[in-house]
């Protein structure tokens, strides 16, 4: 069963270059950062336009993967960071309001209707 609590650490990968990958392109992106995937940590990955959110974690001998993807004019929140770096810890409160506060980057056009007054 996929859960994410406080008790898991989690990294956060940005601006993924290739999204279309499932569990194990995403456990060799992590394995050529440095990172074991196989620890127990959950493993966060965004795409460039913030539209899709992909989680991976191993645990219990199990490989589990979490997708979320936004359509049209939505997207996630994007979290930004103090220097560049491949990979960043998250707080649990970060990917809370990243995965629950989507952002509206434009709304369409706006019907104006008249209303006459009745006589």
């Amino acid at each position: 069963m996929f859960s994410l609590n406080g008790a898991v650490k989690y990294k956060y990968i940005p601006n993924s270059q290739d999204m279309r990958g499932g569990y194990d392109k995403l456990c060799g992106v992590i394995r050529s950062l440095g990172e074991d995937p196989e620890d127990g940590t959950a493993y966060v990955f965004t795409s460039k336009d913030q539209k899709i959110v992909k989680i991976i974690r191993h645990e219990h001998n199990e490989c589990q993967m979490y997708y979320q993807k936004f359509d049209k004019n939505i997207s996630f929140v994007r979290l930004e960071f103090e220097g560049v770096l491949p990979i960043y810890v998250l707080e649990w409160k970060y990917l809370v309001a990243m995965l629950s506060c989507p952002v509206v980057k434009s709304i369409g056009p706006i019907e104006l209707k008249c209303y006459e007054e009745a006589a």
